[in-house]
């Protein structure tokens, strides 16, 4: 019974969201239900029964009429959507998990570039070995932002093609983001400590200057920084990702009740502000290390990016879709 129902859902999928519909629906289970068991009281095999059940009553457009929603799928303008299977949900999840970390990774070693220079030119007085792994801490946060974006190259369809997910490919998700929600909540939790505590060491070793070189004190704020920063744009962007997967059936449509409470995705109505919008990480990214490098002001420069954060928040409610 349950392939029975799991293609129900598929022929149901796209029809909106009403009463009519929704009665239909639950008249053609009904229907289907009654002839299957008919047929394994007859001594059918689960298999047989099935596929009769689904030869019968598994073409819409010949029983629309006697459901009483012929009008209903002629006059559909929901476009079809391309369903993504759940070995291709769980492909996407794993591409994009590993994508989210090494980009946090990234992110990381932009705010902490400037680490090996205090540390080797301050501490050890070996300054030439801190430029040169600042440029290599760059070199490597910028490869971790180019190897995602080509990795999730064959995905980019999910945002540009309207898509959906079945009833069990659904339950998996939210199974999923539901066993993740611990681990959201943690992340942000370490992410807010993270952050507040970076002037800790900065207080705690002003008093022990005399003893420990000052430079200590900038080293644990940038790396305080920096895993702050990776706790939040993990969990929040994993936590994001399974509900864009839970957001792809239109709300319109029957296909759009499986996904509960739905937090909408950003979409920018101007072909413009797409196209701004899709270089403004790697423009931040830009104006922080160009800045930086101009005025060696590190200690403040890591200002720029919960900045950032606030602009992009602002231009998304400003300018996308309700």
């Amino acid at each position: 019974m349950e392939t029975i129902k799991n293609y129900l859902e598929s022929m149901f999928r796209n029809l909106p969201n009403t009463s009519e519909v929704l009665k239909a629906k639950a008249e053609l289970l009904q229907m289907m239900e009654d002839k299957y068991t008919e047929l394994i009281r007859e001594g059918k095999s689960e298999n047989e029964a099935v596929a009769t059940v689904i030869s019968e009553f598994g073409n819409l457009d010949e029983l629309a009429d006697s459901l009483g929603i012929k009008h209903v799928i002629h006059n559909e303008q929901e476009p079809q959507r391309r369903n993504l299977s759940l070995d291709e949900v769980k492909e996407y999840l794993s591409d994009l998990i590993t994508a989210i970390a090494i980009r946090s990774a990234g992110i990381a070693l932009f705010i902490c570039c400037c680490v090996p220079v205090i540390f080797f030119g301050d501490v050890v007085e070996r300054q030439v070995f801190g430029v040169c792994l600042m440029f290599i801490f760059i070199a490597i946060g910028v490869a971790s932002m180019v190897i995602p974006r080509i990795r999730m190259e064959q995905w980019k369809f999910i945002r540009r093609e309207p898509c959906s997910i079945s009833p069990a490919t659904t339950d998996y998700v939210s199974e999923e983001k539901r066993k993740f929600r611990n681990a959201y909540t943690v992340m942000n939790t370490l992410g807010i400590v993270f952050c507040i505590c970076s002037v800790v060491p900065a207080i705690i070793l002003d008093d022990l200057s005399h003893k420990i070189n000052e430079s200590w004190s900038g080293i644990f704020f940038f790396l305080f920084i920096a895993a702050g920063v990776v706790c939040f744009t993990y969990s929040n962007r994993r936590y994001t990702a399974y509900q864009r997967l839970l957001n792809l059936n239109s709300e319109k449509t029957i296909g759009g009740t499986y996904t509960g409470s739905r937090d909408k995705e950003p979409f920018y109505r101007n072909k413009t502000m797409r196209a701004i919008m899709s270089v403004y990480w790697p423009s931040v990214t830009c104006i922080y290390l160009c800045y930086s490098f101009l005025t060696f002001q590190w200690w403040i420069s890591w200002i720029i990016w919960p900045i950032a954060g606030v602009i992009h928040k602002l231009i998304i409610n400003l300018s996308s879709e309700e």
